[in-house]
């Protein structure tokens, strides 16, 4: 089995981690050392300085990966190496690092609030371009999708392109019904097809003599033209890429911010599965 590459990407629930992280890390590290020195152990507070190294580490990440760049939180590192390298008497060493643990969080608060909620979401899909002018199809000839919906395909194309199968198995096992309590046949049957394939990615060999397919009358509605059934494995692979795009496309009506960053993020990924 293949399919087109994952992107890596980092998932919306890793991103809470990496937030989580940087306090963590860094009032964790010095407290362990504040610890063990007033217990009396000799410590040298400049290797302790690496918790807070670790942590301006993620924060110039998360500063990096948002479109627009926090030029002071991609600079922290810069402190904490040097932190690391400068010798430093305990009781000044202590002081210092907690005071940088606490700019640390200070500056993640900052991102968080003026470089979060400042995001308009991914930037609109040119309609010269295929996934464009497939969204715009889209749009025009399916029933609006409802909020729930969109959201859940947001979801389960985010995990499967970073390469989380198991996981975008599990989510696309379950599809959330639309506003009026149903959902469009065609976004139903993309639910199962990812569920099947996700679940399979793991496997070797051919593809399976039957598997879950786009119907005929569905077909003028997927991205990518089915190549005639005789080719099976080029056929299992094309009920995937089509089911992602019209995840893809159909998510990007979400208003969730955190599925709007994750697609903004792995658009190189969908662009690749429409062949571009």
């Amino acid at each position: 089995m293949s399919t087109t590459d994952s992107a890596g990407a980092p998932t919306q629930g890793a991103g809470r981690y990496y937030e989580a992280a940087v306090p963590l890390v860094a009032f964790g590290v010095t407290g362990a050392g504040i610890l063990l020195w007033s217990a009396g152990y000799p410590v040298d507070f400049q290797y302790f300085s690496i918790g807070c190294t670790i942590s301006s580490f993620i924060l110039a990440y998360l500063a990096w990966i948002r479109p627009r760049k926090d030029i002071v939180a991609l600079s922290t590192p810069i402190y904490g190496i040097v932190f690391l390298a400068a010798p430093i008497e305990a009781g000044a060493g202590a002081v210092l690092q907690l005071l940088y643990a606490a700019g640390l969080t200070i500056l993640l608060i900052r991102l968080k609030r003026r470089f979060s909620e400042e995001m308009s979401g991914p930037a609109p899909l040119s309609p010269d371009e295929p996934l464009g002018k497939y969204q715009g199809r889209i749009l025009a000839d399916m029933p609006p999708v409802s909020p729930d919906l969109a959201r859940a395909a947001g979801r389960v194309f985010i995990r499967f392109a970073e390469g989380e199968y198991e996981e975008s198995r599990r989510l696309a096992s379950v599809v959330p019904e639309g506003t009026d309590g149903t959902v469009p046949a065609l976004l139903e049957q993309a639910f199962t097809i990812i569920s099947y394939q996700a679940g399979r990615m793991g496997e070797k060999g051919a593809a399976p003599d039957e598997f879950p397919v786009f119907s005929a009358e569905q077909q003028h509605l997927l991205f990518s033209h089915l190549p005639d059934d005789t080719d099976k494995e080029r056929l299992y692979n094309r009920q995937l890429e089509n089911a992602l795009i019209l995840f893809y496309v159909v998510a990007l009506g979400s208003t969730d911010k955190e599925i709007q960053a994750g697609l903004d993020m792995l658009r190189p990924f969908a662009r690749r599965l429409g062949g571009e």
